[in-house]
C-alpha cells in the first residue's frame, strides 16, 4: 500500500519550541513509512538538524529588495506553491503559516487534508487569529492546540469549531532529557531558563523581582537565561537589547546572565539545581517540559497547562507571573529547602514526566488524524 505524503509546514526552522516540535513530529512521522517534505517560507538558518529520511524545502527565497514588496511575493510563492501541491496532507504550525496554507485551500479543485496547529494561548483575538476563527478554519479539518486551555479558549469563542479541535500536547524526548542530578553544592543556587528573549517570556517583570529577591534573600544565587541574542539591529535581537538594558539599569547582572540559545539544553540541566519560566502566557512549555524530564525541580508561572507538569509543593512551586511578590516567594521558598527535598522534588518531576510524555501515543495520535 502506498504511504500517503505529508508536507510539514511553518514559517521557518529558527530556534523555538514550535519549530523543534515540528522536526521532532516530521522525523516521527519519516520513521512510520510516511513521505515527508518540511516546507518553510521566511528563509531563516536552520537551527534544528532536519531528521533522516526527511525532505527539506525553502520556498520563500527571493531576490527582491523591500520588506514589503519581499512579503508581497513570498505571500504568492506560498500560494502558489500550495496550489499546485501534490500530497495527501498538510500539517500547519502556527497562525501565520496556517493563514497561507488556507488562502490557497480555498481555490483548489482537487481536495486535501489540512490540520492545522493552533500554539500557544490566546490572551486577545489577534487580527490574524480573528481571520482564522472566522473564515478560514472552515477549511481546515482539524485544529490541534497543544494545550487544553487554548482548545477551551476556541470554543469558548466558536463553539462551532469544537468538533475540529484535538488537543495534542508537546512531546519531549525521555531518553534525550534524561534525569540529572540536583548539584550539592548549596553555597549558590543556580537557576536556568531556556526561552526566548521575548515580551511573552516577561522578563521586564522577572527582573524586577530579581533586583527586589536580591536585597531581601542573604542566599547566594545567580539565575542564567539562554535565548537567542541575533535578531535585525545591529546584528542583536530587540527583546535581548530591551532586557540586557534593564537588567544594567537595575544592576542585577551578577544575579541575572543572559546567555545565547543552545541547541540542545538538556547538555546543561546538570549545572543547575532549578528551571524556571516566568512568562505571562504559554501554550504547552517546552521549556517546563524539558525541565521535568531532566528531573528539575521547577519554578515556573501559573499559566495555561503549566500546572498539568509542575504541582506546586511537589516538584517545584507555581507563582502569579504578574504578581513581584509571588515570584520572589518562590523563590525563597525552593531556596530555604534542604538538599533533600530538593532531591525529592526532583524525583517528582521525573514521575511526571514518565507519565506525560510517550513517545508512541504522540504519534499515533497524528495518525488518526492524518488516516480518518
Amino acid at each position: 500500500m502506498r504511504m500517503k505524503k505529508i508536507t510539514c509546514f511553518t514559517e521557518s526552522l529558527g530556534g523555538g519550541g514550535a519549530e523543534h516540535q515540528m522536526v521532532m513530529l516530521a522525523g516521527m512521522l519519516a520513521e512510520k513509512g510516511y513521505d515527508v517534505t518540511l516546507v518553510t517560507y521566511a528563509t531563516l538558518q536552520d537551527h534544528y538538524e532536519i531528521p533522516q529520511g526527511v525532505k527539506r524545502l525553502d520556498i520563500g527565497r527571493t531576490n527582491i529588495n523591500g520588506r514589503k514588496r519581499k512579503a508581497l511575493v513570498k505571500f504568492f510563492k506560498v500560494f502558489n506553491y500550495f496550489i499546485r501541491l501534490r500530497t495527501d496532507c498538510v500539517i500547519s504550525y502556527r497562525q501565520c503559516a496556517n493563514i497561507r496554507v488556507l488562502v490557497p485551500m480555498l481555490f483548489r479543485s482537487h481536495r486535501i487534508k489540512v490540520i492545522c496547529s493552533d500554539r500557544n494561548t490566546s490572551l486577545w483575538i489577534s487580527f490574524q487569529h480573528k481571520l482564522l476563527l472566522n473564515l478560514l478554519y472552515k477549511r481546515a479539518d482539524y485544529i490541534v492546540p497543544n494545550s487544553k486551555t487554548q482548545k477551551d479558549f476556541i470554543a469558548s469563542v466558536k463553539p462551532r469549531l469544537l468538533p475540529k479541535l484535538y488537543t495534542i500536547h508537546n512531546y519531549t524526548d525521555l531518553q534525550q532529557f534524561r534525569a540529572s542530578k540536583v548539584p550539592e553544592d548549596l553555597s549558590t543556587i543556580k537557576v536556568a531558563i531556556f526561552s526566548r528573549y521575548s515580551s511573552q517570556k516577561n522578563p521586564i517583570g522577572f527582573a524586577k523581582a530579581m533586583k527586589e529577591l536580591k536585597s531581601r534573600t542573604e542566599k547566594s544565587f545567580e539565575v542564567h537565561w539562554y535565548g537567542e541574542q541575533r535578531g535585525g539591529i545591529d546584528g542583536f535581537n530587540q527583546d535581548y537589547l530591551n532586557i540586557k538594558q534593564i537588567i544594567n539599569d537595575l544592576k542585577i547582572d551578577k544575579v541575572l546572565k543572559l546567555r545565547p540559545s543552545v541547541k540542545d539544553p538538556s547538555l546543561y540541566m546538570g549545572d543547575y539545581h532549578a528551571v524556571c519560566l516566568p512568562s505571562l502566557y504559554e501554550g504547552f512549555s517546552n521549556s517546563v517540559a524539558e525541565g521535568i524530564c531532566s528531573a528539575k525541580p521547577m519554578l515556573v508561572s501559573d499559566v495555561s497547562d503549566n500546572s498539568v507538569m509542575v504541582h506546586d509543593g511537589e516538584n517545584g512551586f507555581l507563582f502569579d507571573p504578574k504578581d513581584t511578590k509571588g515570584i520572589i516567594d518562590a523563590f525563597e521558598k525552593f531556596f530555604s529547602l534542604p538538599y533533600h527535598q530538593m532531591v525529592l522534588m526532583s524525583e517528582n518531576s521525573r514521575k511526571i514526566a514518565e507519565e506525560l510524555f510517550d513517545r508512541e501515543q504522540f504519534i499515533q495520535q497524528y495518525i488518526k488524524l492524518i488516516e480518518s
